[in-house]
């Protein structure tokens, strides 16, 4: 039902519809998890599992649009190479990078909304990660947070080094999974989306708390898509079983796609760190 909100070729000719896609995803997802409502116990604590829930219906609901249209892409690649047709590499990746950052805005959006909207504690899971980033934060005085939280480094190779890890992250679990790209783009909306919320006093400072992170939130998350994108078109290639020239060709455009999307990253931690 939620993967027939919008269908692929709709999303495919308007590449925008992905964010209203994400956020109603997102939106339904949460919904569905507050009703299941589990908790487990942990020492003395209660962690509420709301969090975890919603990636999991998000991810079974979107996976499957994402995984098509990444399949499309290894298909338009094999269809170039058989062709001895050369594309320009916006002209070959811009819909698919656009689509997936449509998707992590929506879900992002989505996830700050909700988490105005609800208790503190119904994203428990995810407020460890955050409080990493932002100890400030006044849910991280909270006993919800397990452990010490300290103040974390903001120097540009502290940044880059994680900023890399999630990347080779995101292309090894995209070439062993082929959707793990969604996962990773879902995980990191949920973290910046959990955050802008928790930042925002009413639902009016969502847009102006967003503001801050975008000079180097939109390199970095294109960093990432792209580093997935690479790690699912090989894994696609693979599984079709393509010839061995075919496969050296998008081997190598992979390569290349992950090193732009290396450069992203790159510039998205020296703009985070310098300005």
């Amino acid at each position: 039902m939620l993967e027939s909100l919008f269908n692929f070729r709709e999303i495919n000719s308007r590449p925008y519809l992905a964010f209203l896609w994400a956020f109603a995803i997102i939106s339904i997802s949460v919904i569905i998890a507050m009703q299941i409502g589990f908790k487990i116990a942990v020492g003395t604590a209660s962690v509420n599992l709301t969090g975890i829930f919603t990636l999991a219906f998000a991810l079974i609901s979107s996976s499957y649009i994402m995984t098509a249209i990444i399949r499309r892409e290894e298909l338009m690649e094999e269809k170039a190479i058989r062709a001895h047709y050369s594309k320009g590499f916006w002209e070959r990746h811009r819909k698919d990078l656009l689509i997936f950052l449509y998707f992590f805005g929506g879900a992002t959006l989505a996830f700050a909304v909700w988490t105005m909207l609800l208790p503190a504690d119904t994203f428990q899971v995810q407020i460890p990660s955050i409080c990493a980033m932002r100890p400030y934060l006044s849910v991280c005085d909270s006993p919800m947070i397990t452990g010490s939280v300290t103040s974390p480094s903001v120097s540009f190779m502290n940044i880059l080094t994680n900023n890399l890890r999630v990347t080779a992250f995101s292309f090894v679990f995209a070439f062993i999974f082929g959707a793990g790209a969604v996962f990773i783009l879902l995980w990191n909306a949920g973290i910046l989306g959990i955050c802008i919320g928790l930042m925002s006093r009413s639902l009016a400072e969502i847009p102006v708390n967003s503001i801050r992170f975008l000079p180097h939130g939109i390199p970095e998350i294109a960093g990432y898509i792209l580093a997935g994108l690479a790690g699912s078109l090989i894994s696609i290639a693979i599984i079709r079983k393509a010839d061995r020239n075919i496969l050296k060709s998008v081997a190598w455009d992979s390569a290349v796609v992950l090193i732009i999307g290396v450069v992203l990253v790159v510039l998205g931690a020296f703009i985070e760190a310098y300005l």
